[in-house]
């Protein structure tokens, strides 16, 4: 029963707006990592982070609501290192 609120606490911890679209700088910046870090993720062939284009070669584009998924999927637990 304990894991149970755990997880329904997890969910509800967000860091982005879902409502949102950020710029890989925006999301770098939130994060305190590297904007080429942001671009490894949206590039990494396994599991990219998920990002579009606003237009034919436009600028890039992560959905808060991915962003969130994303990092809640990547979340380091200290007591599985």
């Amino acid at each position: 029963m304990v894991s149970t609120k755990m997880n329904a606490a997890e969910e509800t911890m967000s860091i982005f707006n879902n409502d949102r679209n950020y710029r890989p700088d925006e999301v770098a910046s939130t994060l305190r990592v590297s904007r080429n870090t942001v671009y490894r993720w949206i590039r990494d062939i396994l599991d990219p982070l998920p990002a579009f284009r606003t237009k034919e070669n436009g600028q890039l584009r992560c959905s808060g609501k991915d962003l969130n998924l994303y990092l809640q999927k990547h979340k380091v637990r200290p007591e599985y290192e």
